[in-house]
């Protein structure tokens, strides 16, 4: 099984006149690419950034296509999930970019840098582990192990 060429998934996404803007303002960015960090797979969709009172709710459709093994052939097989995420992002900085709000260091949730950058890095592989399934199957009716010593596969 060939995997597909494709470039490296940038999950940057520059916030810093979105926050400078009124509560509501939005922003709608396209993503895709190869993920290869824990999991690693091709991932596609849509990205919508809502400036919040307090940073930016990050609202996301996607689509991941990862390589899982069989849980019962222990053959290897493209899977395909979409899920949606949502999750606000506080920044560690005020707007002027000079005093560190305490909100921020309280939290050990979703931040935004001190370059007003939007790593969604983090959020990605959470929603991505949470929805791989915990006995992935090659398709429904496997059969098991005694199937792919009948077929060779390994």
């Amino acid at each position: 099984m060939e995997k597909p060429k494709r470039e490296p998934l940038q999950p940057l996404v520059n916030v810093a006149q979105l926050l400078k803007e009124p509560v509501g303002s939005t922003r709608s960015h396209c993503m895709s690419g190869m993920m290869e960090e824990e999991v690693q797979g091709f991932l596609e969709g849509k990205v919508k950034v809502v400036r919040t009172s307090r940073g930016v709710l990050v609202q996301c459709k996607l689509t991941v296509q990862v390589e899982l093994v069989c849980s019962r052939c222990l053959a290897r097989f493209l899977h395909t999930m979409s899920f949606a995420a949502e999750e606000e992002f506080l920044p560690t900085l005020d707007a002027a970019g000079s005093l560190a709000l305490s909100l921020a260091e309280q939290s050990e949730e979703f931040t935004i840098d001190a370059k007003n950058i939007l790593d969604l890095s983090e959020l990605i592989r959470q929603y991505t582990l949470l929805s791989l399934p915990m006995k992935p199957l090659c398709r429904p009716d496997c059969s098991g192990m005694k199937e792919a010593n009948s077929h060779g596969a390994t």
